[in-house]
């Protein structure tokens, strides 16, 4: 047996990634700690865009746009720190979808869902950790939630809507 891997291999590892933070976004609004997750969240969506952007026979814009979409991803958590890293993790997943939906990927709605799931949960994170409104904190859970189920949703359509061979 030959263990190849495709496309829809990469796009299962960002469905994965949406779980594994649908999953620390419900423990957040129980009261719970795991944000030990988010470094899973976090290796899951690096592990596909950068096997994305080494596709064999992928055109050279694209295999650009994916390293582009994976150099914003590693300075969101090790490059920059307080607000550039917020902004910098607010654009991976559009940017990424963004690619996709270049590719011809039928997943215009998810994109601008995921989009604006991102732009309003910033909002609320950065009024909530830099302006001093913390009455904004249960505000900006419910906005993470909302955007790993937008996340789900764009996962799921890429790996539904791929042919099992390229």
């Amino acid at each position: 047996m030959k263990l190849k891997f495709t496309r829809k291999t990469w796009y299962f590892f960002l469905l994965a990634a949406a779980a594994v933070s649908m999953l620390g976004g419900f423990a957040v609004l129980g009261g719970m700690d795991f944000s030990g997750l988010e470094m899973i969240v976090f290796c899951l969506t690096g592990i596909a865009v950068l096997f994305l952007a080494a596709q064999k026979g992928a055109p050279v814009r694209e295999k650009r746009n994916y390293t582009g979409v994976f150099v914003v991803l590693m300075l969101s958590k090790l490059g920059t720190s307080g607000w550039a890293g917020d902004i910098c993790s607010a654009l991976v997943w559009p940017d990424l979808l963004a690619t996709e939906y270049e590719r011809g990927r039928p997943i215009q709605r998810q994109l601008q869902l995921v989009s604006a799931a991102e732009v309003l949960r910033l909002v609320f994170w950065m009024l909530t950790k830099y302006a001093g409104m913390s009455g904004l904190a249960f505000w900006t859970n419910i906005m993470f939630v909302l955007l790993t189920c937008a996340r789900g949703w764009a996962g799921l359509t890429l790996y539904k809507t791929q042919e099992e061979t390229l």
